[in-house]
């Protein structure tokens, strides 16, 4: 959602060390020497072994990523800069920050903590711009806090809520009997800190721009925490409230979807050559090249609760968190909870592949990327309709070569017409498209026929996807699914494939692959039935359930053999798992060798079966591992066999 960009502010000095002050939370021992403490020589011996190597102190703390609560962990880190550096462990209270002595170096960091899914990240410990980090994990089952409320919320659909946590920033402890209030309701705390509030009915003409309302969290001691614009829409939000020193007393305009302020991303250009597909086996459509996404993102904010987005250069604390609750934090952010579900779908994607882009090109040495509309905007705060549109894609992004994400740039209206009359500010300076279409050629983007942005003012840069254009894709009619308007802005409808067209011909990529294949029996008559099974792997951090299993056979001079009956609905957690189907030989199969192709598809159009409309994730050919042929107790099958 384009917001105003901040500039970014510059951290002031301490003159006498020349440290960061924005970036001086917790205690380092660099600043215990340099404050006239002495370190004693035997710290170093027992945790390195040696005195020589300069020794930096890493402050680190480990929350919940879904009630920010503080978690025990077990961190572990393996040098990357120098490998005859030692190998560091230590267990982490969670909560506040806790030092943690490492050799200055690269270092790759992994946490774990029963209950909760392990993360992997990595940092550059040593000097003076060095900041405190705080590690989300997330739970391997949600909490029965959440769960209640989801199960009220949906015995209650027209109704709009909200729940969350309030803590201290500094240490994630919860404040008890805080006074939370919003659209003309108001509760208290529990003893964990949590609230439910119910914001009443939603009218149901109520979609695209909800109600929005004033949420104001007080608390004895603490100065109160007030967030404008929240958009009342059906169904659940969820939000994280810090109180304390570092946490803001004021924010506003968090989310904002009334004012159509859809964040302009400062992006880089990419500059990725062109990519290249495979073909799908019979049908035509074109499978999704395979892309491991990053397990995790650093994100920089502006406190240790990752409650605060910042700027660049403003950024006190690095939070590193899992990739696809990165995706489902930022969403409800950038696109608005309450349109159409086609338009987050495809919202997911763009969001999910500038993060996954920013990860390989990071903005800073200490963090990947900013939270605030500097980079994309990314808080403490989800909605279901958002997190249900995060659940159909993940894993999944955008790229140009096949190897790398791209960097997927969008703003909130992109046509090619600035309207004098419409007070939006229009940062697209080459409108030579026209009215009608999109797109930047002076910046890499050629124009783009749009019908929908027809006479809508410019409002962003005009590069990539048109947030608003989503939106009346998915319910102009006819209306258009996610896949067709992810396509439509960043590969042109399909039409550019070739070379020289500019940053408007990327793919969508796949996070799962399928090994292993086999058939049994590999001999088999015509009219028989095989079972084909494989392995496929699922490197999406997060369930893909909304899958189909597809096979065919293929023989030279026959072609493709389908049999859609048995193509089976799958849900495929993360990680690596056996799946298997049945496949019919058709009776009209002819003797020979054929090809065996097993494929997962998903059910964009979301009626069970697979179609060019769904997207191709997978497939596995297994050449000449079927065999069709007449079997020795079928020698007689023309009728002519004697009788008994």
């Amino acid at each position: 959602m384009k917001q105003k960009v901040q500039p970014d502010s510059g951290f002031s000095k301490f003159s006498a060390c020349g440290w960061d002050a924005g970036a001086f939370i917790g205690v380092r021992l660099t600043a215990l020497r340099c404050m006239g403490f002495r370190l004693r020589p035997l710290l170093i011996v027992v945790l390195f072994g040696f005195v020589s190597a300069p020794v930096a102190a890493v402050d680190i703390a480990v929350r919940d990523s879904q009630t920010g609560a503080p978690i025990e962990a077990r961190l572990t880190a393996n040098p990357l800069s120098d490998p005859s550096a030692t190998v560091a462990t230590q267990t982490l209270a969670g909560g506040s920050m806790q030092i943690f002595p490492l050799v200055a170096g690269r270092w790759q960091l992994d946490l774990s903590a029963v209950g909760y899914r392990d993360l992997q990240t990595s940092i550059e410990s040593g000097g003076n711009d060095a900041l405190p980090l705080t590690i989300l994990l997330d739970p391997i089952a949600l909490p029965a806090s959440l769960t209640e409320v989801e199960r009220l919320a949906e015995s209650n659909p027209a109704h709009s809520w909200l729940h969350g946590y309030v803590r201290r920033v500094d240490d994630a402890r919860p404040i008890v009997n805080a006074r939370i209030s919003g659209a003309r309701a108001s509760v208290v705390s529990d003893p964990s800190g949590h609230f439910v509030l119910d914001l009443g009915e939603v009218s149901e003409h109520v979609t695209a721009l909800a109600d929005s309302f004033e949420l104001v969290v007080e608390a004895d001691g603490f100065v109160p925490y007030t967030l404008t614009n929240l958009p009342r829409t059906a169904g659940l939000q969820q939000r994280l409230i810090s109180l304390g020193n570092g946490a803001p007393a004021f924010r506003v305009n968090e989310i904002g979807a009334r004012d159509q302020r859809l964040s302009t991303p400062l992006i880089a250009m990419d500059q990725s050559p062109q990519m290249t597909v495979q073909p799908m086996s019979g049908a035509a459509t074109l499978l999704a090249p395979a892309l491991t996404p990053p397990t995790s993102i650093r994100v920089g904010y502006a406190d240790a609760a990752c409650t605060t987005p910042c700027c660049t250069n403003s950024c006190s604390n690095v939070c590193t968190l899992s990739l696809e609750t990165y995706v489902r934090r930022g969403l409800d952010s950038e696109w608005i909870a309450g349109w159409n579900a086609q338009s987050l779908r495809a919202g997911s994607i763009a969001y999910r592949s500038y993060g996954s882009w920013r990860v390989q090109n990071p903005i800073r040495a200490q963090f990947d990327i900013c939270s605030s509309a500097c980079c994309q905007v990314n808080d403490a705060g989800t909605s279901a309709s958002t997190d249900a549109a995060v659940a159909r894609t993940p894993g999944m992004l955008l790229t140009r070569d096949g190897s790398s994400a791209f960097s997927a740039e969008y703003s909130a209206e992109n046509n090619s017409w600035d309207d004098p009359n419409d007070g939006l500010s229009c940062s697209n300076a080459d409108l030579s498209c026209g009215n009608g279409s999109v797109g930047s050629p002076a910046t890499g983007w050629p124009c783009l026929a749009d019908a929908v942005a027809l006479n809508r003012g410019c409002f962003g840069h005009g590069r990539g996807m048109s947030q608003w254009g989503t939106q009346r894709w998915a319910i102009n009619a006819p209306p258009q699914r996610w896949k067709w308007i992810v396509d439509h802005y960043y590969n042109d409808n399909g039409n550019q494939t070739g070379a020289g067209t500019g940053q408007r011909n990327a793919q969508m990529t796949s996070p799962l692959v399928l090994a292993s294949v086999s058939i049994t029996p590999a001999l088999i008559a015509p009219g028989g039935s095989v079972s084909i099974s494989a392995t496929a792997t699922n490197a999406a951090g997060a369930e893909h359930a909304h899958l189909l299993i597809g096979a065919s056979l293929y023989r030279s001079g026959v072609g493709y053999l389908d049999d859609a009956s048995n193509d089976m609905i799958l849900s495929l957690a993360a990680g690596s798992h056996p799946i298997q189907r049945e496949f019919a030989v058709p009776s009209v199969a002819t003797v020979g060798s054929y090809d065996v192709l097993l494929s997962l598809y998903l059910d964009v159009d979301e009626d069970g079966s697979i179609s060019t409309a769904d997207q191709a994730m997978a497939l596995l050919r297994a050449e000449g591992a079927l065999t069709v042929t007449v079997l020795p107790d079928q020698i007689f099958f023309d009728g002519f066999e004697m009788s008994p």
